[in-house]
């Protein structure tokens, strides 16, 4: 499966912010927020979206401008709504902003650091174990706040709650050390 740069996902936004007519806020999660907020290096397949909102105009609006700027284009990002993702509680309160040169009409916004880490351990799978190696690289995470994060997000855990704790185990004992896991373990049981 092909995968897209940050700067491929980039040049796409700013076609996308070309062919826009009024403002737009979209939110960006899974490996699209990774690459474009905390890891430069990071390729993605695909662009999620959380959620996509304007005051001025309908959604249909923001996917005919998807539509016009991958017509002609030699590089297409798919980009679409993503169908699950189990989120902290109240990360909205906590998105943050991806300063993109260029940008006139879209506004860009992913979660924190340990949010999209959360996000990521749902999922679990080796990549998605890379990105949250990536993200670490780049902001350093504190234990503590993933923990009281992890905390937040089981009750609203829709899968398996415990393939997910054996997901974020997994996750701290590479991003941590084995010791750590172990110890926080004991403490989300």
């Amino acid at each position: 499966m092909r995968r897209f740069t940050t700067r491929e996902c980039t040049d796409f936004l700013r076609r996308v912010d070309a062919e826009l007519s009024s403002p737009w806020q979209i939110v960006l999660i899974g490996g699209g927020a990774v690459a474009l907020k905390y890891k430069g290096s990071h390729a993605t397949t695909d662009l999620d979206l959380w959620s996509v909102a304007s005051a001025d105009s309908s959604e249909r609006d923001f996917w005919d401008a998807v539509d016009r700027a991958t017509a002609g284009s030699r590089v297409h990002v798919p980009i679409q709504k993503a169908p699950i993702a189990e989120p902290p509680y109240s990360f909205e309160e906590r998105l943050l902003k991806v300063p993109i040169a260029g940008l006139t009409k879209l506004e860009v916004l992913v979660p924190d650091a340990h949010d999209l880490v959360l996000m990521k351990v749902a999922r679990g799978e080796a990549h998605d174990l890379d990105a949250i190696e990536d993200i670490h690289r780049a902001v350093s995470l504190d234990l503590e706040t993933l923990v009281a994060r992890y905390r937040e997000t089981v009750p609203q855990v829709v899968g398996s709650k415990e393939m997910h704790r054996l997901n974020f185990l997994a996750a701290v004992g590479r991003l941590f050390g084995e010791r750590a896991a172990e110890r926080v373990d004991t403490q989300t049981r």
